[in-house]
């Protein structure tokens, strides 16, 4: 008898090769979805990669791109009556986001902005005769010329450029500013009459003030603002019911723009609000009103994708589950159309071994049916790719906690060198997305090279509960980071994990607990740290989201004697005896560089074995081709050498 080959395995080339789809768009016949493609990394110096966006029937599934190759297209919108498609792009891929309008026959996109700024957002108004655009300030004039001249120094945060509200008229292309003061708007929604806007607003434009940003509400005509809504909390995703009475929005103590997971208020124009799913036991990720008292969602519940209907009186009917992840960085999680059969919901789906495609779902007998309209990424696809399992434990207080654990194919009972791999965030979680896009590919790299790779879900993850969510408040790097080691202890005790062969890495604020680990325990003998944080005071001081340590650790950011000195790696290098791989990226904004000097050099003065590879050009996540190809094998090569 013949033996069937062994499947292929993935490659370092694999992961970079591929195509990240998200944004998928339906309009209100249901019968099309949009939706982009975008490269994984990009070629040598470009800024971002490049991207198409794509379009699909859902009855006869046959994708076609309606933007070109090589160039910069994202963020598609249909107008109200589906004869159109808004998009965000540039011919240039160096070049700022400008608004592209086009038609439902064949031919060139009209771009209709071309400032030097760049739009950051848009929305389709109601009667589909225009768009309104979110477009930051420009540049004084003359700055060009003074900059040429050198005089080109920067005066920090001292300049405020605003991003602010215009009116775009669809077919001629002329626009006015939409009076609101001197605020910068980061979210925004047109009302269904068109009269007004709500808005996540602040008076300062730097990313710090997104976290004390307010929901207001603006009159397009007098250009009046009031505030509908305030907090100490994050606030993200407005959205207007259909009889314009009222508006949701997704809040909790968020440590990311774009990482939304939490509780859903729902505000009159009264200003009186409700939480209406206080102490539910998920995450909302997303909410769609689908009528006056109904909101169709997404959501994290036990780790687990969840998508139901929220009633307004707080009851949750979920209408379908499953161990998939769905992408949720990028636009809108779910768009949905309501025909005359029902709803129809187009959502992007990965799940651990397959990547993210385009998928449909249509409502009936009180659940939802899927099918799949894309097949992106066909060369990996009958790969050999493991599937996690879920793991739980209880952490020393008697927290339940969970993770997934992934294993190679094993031959014997004897426990396998494992590596403990920590999710950013903190407001996040490992779930069951495609486990390969940018640096994930350390967990598929690592179990075909023999390991056991470990993803904990600790306190202050998603997916648990907004009080779960909340719980590192004030204690990043304690009980979270006691969660991560009881479950690394109840793999030991299990005969799963060989406890003299044990790593440790993480990227952003699993760069963090990864620096904080080494300095707590000698039970690692590798280390790899992403972008990390070793310093809180320092960090607070140069990076542009310092709001966001304050919010977490509700103190005095400039004493060793408190939580930034407590909970700060670099008070306690000395401690310090793993083998400890930086990685960086020179321009990050969010974790500067420093940080990862500071500590690298402390290391190698104390005689730890370390090494930093700083990445030019590089934010806070790589996204050059070889840059991201570096991270990959640097960062398994170094933990496989030594555990």
């Amino acid at each position: 008898m013949t033996e069937s080959p062994e499947p292929a395995r993935l490659t370092i080339d694999d992961l970079l090769d591929l195509q990240q789809v998200s944004d998928a768009q339906i309009p209100a016949q249901g019968d099309r979805v949009a939706y982009v493609v975008a490269d994984n990394a990009s070629a040598h110096h470009e800024r971002k990669p490049a991207s198409r966006v794509w379009l699909v029937d859902t009855e006869s599934p046959s994708p076609r791109p309606l933007t070109a190759a090589g160039t910069r297209a994202h963020s598609p919108r249909w107008s109200p009556d589906g004869a159109s498609i808004a998009f965000l792009g540039n011919r240039d891929p160096q070049g700022p986001d400008q608004l592209f309008v086009l038609g439902e026959s064949p031919g060139e996109a009209v771009q209709i902005t071309s400032g030097r700024a760049g739009v950051s957002a848009f929305a389709w108004t109601p009667d589909g005769r225009g768009l309104i655009a979110a477009i930051p300030d420009s540049a004084p004039e003359g700055e060009e010329a003074e900059q040429a001249a050198g005089r080109d120094w920067l005066l920090y945060e001292d300049t405020s450029r605003l991003t602010r509200l215009w009116r775009i008229d669809a077919t001629t292309a002329e626009r006015a500013p939409i009076a609101h003061g001197d605020l910068h708007v980061w979210e925004f929604a047109i009302s269904p009459d068109g009269a007004a806007v709500v808005a996540l607003v602040s008076e300062s434009p730097h990313n710090w003030a997104w976290y004390a940003a307010r929901l207001a509400r603006i009159d397009l005509a007098s250009g009046n603002v009031e505030t509908l809504l305030a907090g100490d909390w994050q606030m993200t995703r407005p959205a207007w019911s259909p009889d314009g009475r009222h508006v949701s929005v997704i809040v909790s103590a968020f440590s990311d723009q774009g990482m939304t997971g939490g509780d859903v208020m729902v505000v009159g124009l009264d200003g009186i609000a409700r939480n209406i799913s206080d102490g539910h036991p998920r995450s909302y990720l997303s909410v769609e009103w689908v009528d006056d008292t109904h909101l169709l969602c997404s959501a994290i519940d036990d780790g687990e994708l969840s998508i139901g209907r929220l009633r307004q009186d707080g009851q949750y009917h979920e209408l379908w589950r499953g161990e998939r992840g769905i992408t949720r960085w990028t636009g809108p999680i779910l768009s949905v159309a309501t025909t005359a059969t029902g709803l129809r919901i187009a959502a992007v789906l990965s799940s651990p071994d397959v990547p993210a495609d385009v998928h449909l779902a249509t409502e009936h007998d009180g659940g939802l049916t899927w099918q799949q309209l894309t097949h992106e990424n066909p060369s990996v696809r009958g790969k050999l790719m493991p599937r996690p399992e879920v793991v739980r434990w209880q952490s020393i207080d008697g927290t339940d906690i969970q993770g997934l654990l992934l294993q190679p194919e094993k031959t014997t009972n004897e426990p396998l060198p494992t590596v403990v791999l920590i999710h950013g965030g903190p407001t996040a979680l490992w779930g069951f997305d495609f486990m390969g896009t940018r640096s994930m590919g350390w967990v598929q790299l690592l179990v075909t090279a023999g390991y056991a790779v470990f993803l904990p879900n600790p306190r202050g993850s998603m997916g648990w509960g907004r009080a779960f969510a909340e719980a590192n408040v004030g204690d990043m790097g304690g009980g979270d980071f006691v969660d991560i080691l009881s479950g690394v202890e109840m793999l030991v005790e299990q005969g799963i994990a060989d406890p003299n062969r044990l790593g440790v890495g993480g990227w952003s604020y699993g760069g963090y607990l990864t620096a904080w680990a080494i300095t707590q325990t000698n039970r690692f003998r590798a280390a790899v740290a992403g972008a990390s944080i070793t310093n809180w005071i320092s960090f607070h001081g140069g990076s542009t989201i310092q709001a966001f340590d304050q919010v977490f650790y509700q103190d005095d950011p400039f004493g060793w004697d408190g939580r930034y000195g407590q909970f700060s790696p670099m008070a306690h290098v000395r401690n310090t005896q793993t083998p400890t791989l930086f990685l960086h990226g020179e321009k990050d904004p969010i974790c500067p560089v420093g940080q990862a000097y500071e500590m690298w050099r402390a290391l190698r003065e104390c005689g730890v074995e370390t090494q930093l590879a700083v990445y030019p050009r590089e934010g806070h996540g790589p996204i050059e081709r070889e840059h991201l190809r570096d991270v990959l094998e640097r960062g398994v090569r170094w933990l496989t050498e030594r555990v």
